[in-house]
């Protein structure tokens, strides 16, 4: 995935060697030596001028591929800036920032890295600002050197210089992609993507941004959103068959079978020899489409794409009724590939057909299987299907009760929240188990928390009917977060103390109290469970983020928030949050260009995740009130107001009528 990046244009070198070729030939004032290397009268800067032209026809010649030419140019650009050094050194003077960066860009040229970087370093320090040229040569020498941490390092120590540029945000996105950094790399080409988008569409990153966010969100289980930017991507190039099939995946594993036979017909129409898309397919029929499934088949064995071995083999045959051996043959492919369904599929089909006694335990296991793999609808199906082959007397409303409560744990990864919580009641009312019940009253409470179903009070009442019979930490946890969604802070502080007392190393526990102490205002009790959080795992990046944050707003401790920040992000680069915790951070020390680069990148991560956080624009809104800027301080301001859905916001309702009064003046 990795692009080299382009040599800079230099266009002012061609100004500058025509000027100064031209100051060469006039009449000089004096005919002094000015180096023992030259004749008198012919100036220093003989030799730079030479150096630039060798430079120029180095370049026209790679990109003609005379190699060797390009070769013995840059060559002879060294020899003349050697020349051109040493002249300067008689005088007492040392290289300036061009000659250097010049001298390091022939080193680059000509493969020698030692000598590139130790040039580019000399270059950056003689420039009196940091320029993109030099930093963008620096990135080069450090990927030739393969050493892509350090080039990393180069662009981020330098972005806060240039947040909105293209270059810097792909080449970082690029980077930590082939670091296999994806959070990192995500970070980046968001940005990049918030950029494009607002400030330069017709960027040449614009389609491989969109294909590189497909797949960093493929692989950070951004499923959906991944959806939206390949499609952006096969706008423009319909034929990527790579990208189609990876589509086809995606909805695959989101168990919607009918958009994942949509793009392998595709594949398959685009590319009619494309066998993986074609196999695929076949599974696709097979497990979802059973009317369609034979003819697909029959398709297949036309097109002469059915192997006389393997999976594709043994379904075309269980469909053809040829099941003799079938069996033994799954569940040897089983063994062999356990990580595919469709054969799983297969055999407990037939076992159904056989009558096989096993097949209650063939059921359970299938759909066990389909669940691990995501596939949430087909995992439902199997399971109705063998709920409504349950036939044994004895126990009976005991399996049920256990059949539902999986039903509810695939309706519940559906996001089908009522559904779950019915089939969570029907296994209640089968059960008679203690154990079990206790289970489903928790599974129950849970329930009553997610999704928009808003009944916390519900959920309430659940657990306390529980905990009177059977008082765990994990039972007081939940009750916690209930009252704390009901606002009653202190009846949440109660209850997580209740559950620390029965396992004081849960750091979750310390994390949850930290958050009821501080809507109750009690900032030592919130800063000293935060810290215990932090103490049982090295690793809570949400216990960071938090302390940072509130030691920011409170002008407290700079530089552990600052730390605590920082070793966030470290730990989840795309959190928007913690990005905008350390734009704060940043406003608070009035580093406002550091500021304004972590708040972009908060706006940016959140809407690639399909929100809008009304507190990050206000803080956009701040930082260019502070930068004087207030034009654009009022638009976050007003931003930030329209997506408060809650009590409005006073402070940030008196800071935009005085900058509309700043600007109205």
């Amino acid at each position: 995935m990795f692009q080299a990046i382009k040599t800079p244009n230099r266009p002012l070198l061609f100004v500058f060697f025509c000027f100064l070729s031209l100051s060469l030939f006039a009449a000089p004032e004096t005919r002094q030596k000015t180096c023992s290397l030259l004749e008198p009268g012919v100036p220093a800067d003989y030799f730079l001028s030479r150096a630039f032209r060798e430079q120029v026809d180095g370049f026209q010649s790679a990109q003609r591929r005379k190699n060797e030419d390009s070769k013995l140019s840059f060559e002879r650009s060294v020899a003349f800036l050697d020349s051109y050094h040493s002249c300067l050194k008689e005088v007492g003077k040392e290289p300036s920032a061009l000659s250097a960066e010049t001298q390091s860009l022939n080193y680059l040229e000509l493969g020698n890295m030692e000598k590139a970087w130790e040039w580019s370093e000399l270059a950056t320090g003689k420039s009196p600002e940091v320029t993109k040229d030099l930093v963008l040569l620096q990135t080069r020498i450090r990927i030739r050197q393969g050493e892509l941490a350090k080039a990393s390092e180069v662009l981020e120590s330098s972005l806060h210089l240039f947040p909105n540029d293209p270059d810097f945000l792909y080449l970082l996105g690029n980077i930590n992609f082939e670091r296999k950094n994806w959070n990192h790399s995500i970070l980046y080409y968001t940005a990049l993507s918030f950029v494009i988008e607002r400030r330069d569409t017709h960027s040449k990153y614009k389609f491989l941004t969109a294909k590189a966010l497909g797949e960093l969100n493929y692989k950070l289980d951004y499923p959906k959103i991944s959806i939206k930017r390949y499609n952006e991507y096969t706008n423009a190039y319909k034929n990527d068959m790579e990208v189609l099939f990876r589509l086809a995946q995606i909805y695959f594993v989101l168990g919607d079978f009918k958009h994942c036979r949509m793009y392998l017909e595709q594949i398959r129409e685009k590319n009619p020899r494309d066998i993986d898309a074609s196999h695929m397919l076949a599974e696709i029929y097979f497990m979802d489409s059973r009317d369609s499934a034979p003819i697909y088949f029959a398709t297949l064995k036309k097109e002469k794409k059915i192997p006389k071995d393997g999976i594709i083999f043994f379904l075309y045959q269980l469909i053809s009724g040829s099941n003799e051996g079938l069996e033994t043959k799954l569940k040897t492919y089983i063994q062999e590939n356990p990580g595919r369904l469709s054969p799983r599929i297969a055999l407990l089909e037939l076992a159904e057909k056989e009558k096989n006694p096993d097949y209650q335990t063939l059921n359970a296991e299938t759909a066990q299987y389909a669940f691990e793999y995501r596939q949430y609808y087909t995992a439902e199906k199997i399971l109705r299907k063998g709920l409504s082959e349950i036939n044994t007397k004895e126990n009976l409303d005991e399996e049920k009760s256990l059949f539902f409560e999986k039903i509810s744990s695939c309706q519940e990864m559906l996001g089908q929240w009522n559904h779950a919580v019915m089939s969570t009641k029907e296994a209640l009312r089968l059960t008679k188990e203690t154990e079990k019940t206790l289970r489903l009253r928790f599974r129950l409470a849970y329930l009553y928390l997610q999704g928009n179903l808003k009944k916390e009070s519900l959920s309430v009442s659940v657990l306390s009917e529980t905990l009177k019979e059977n008082p765990t930490p994990t039972h007081y946890y939940l009750r916690g977060l209930a009252y704390f969604q009901l606002e009653k802070y202190k009846e949440s502080v109660k209850d997580f103390s209740e559950a620390i007392k029965l396992d004081s190393k849960n750091y979750n526990y310390y994390f949850y109290r930290a958050s009821a102490f501080d809507k109750l205002k009690q900032f030592s009790d919130t800063e000293s469970d935060l810290k215990t959080t932090i103490a049982l795992n090295p690793n809570a990046s949400n216990a960071m983020n938090y302390l940072g944050y509130l030691y920011a707003e409170k002008d407290m401790n700079p530089e552990e928030a600052n730390q605590l920040l920082n070793q966030a992000i470290s730990l989840e680069p795309d959190n928007p949050a913690y990005q905008d915790s350390l734009g704060w951070v940043m406003y608070r020390k009035k580093d406002y260009n550091r500021a304004l680069l972590h708040l972009n990148f908060a706006t940016s991560l959140a809407l690639e995740r399909g929100f809008e956080d009304p507190v990050i624009y206000e803080h956009l809104g701040d930082v260019y009130l502070a930068k004087n800027d207030p034009v654009n301080a009022l638009q976050f301001f007003k931003l930030s107001e329209s997506k408060i859905k809650s009590v409005p916001n006073k402070d940030l309702i008196a800071k935009i009528k005085k900058v509309q009064k700043e600007i109205s003046e």
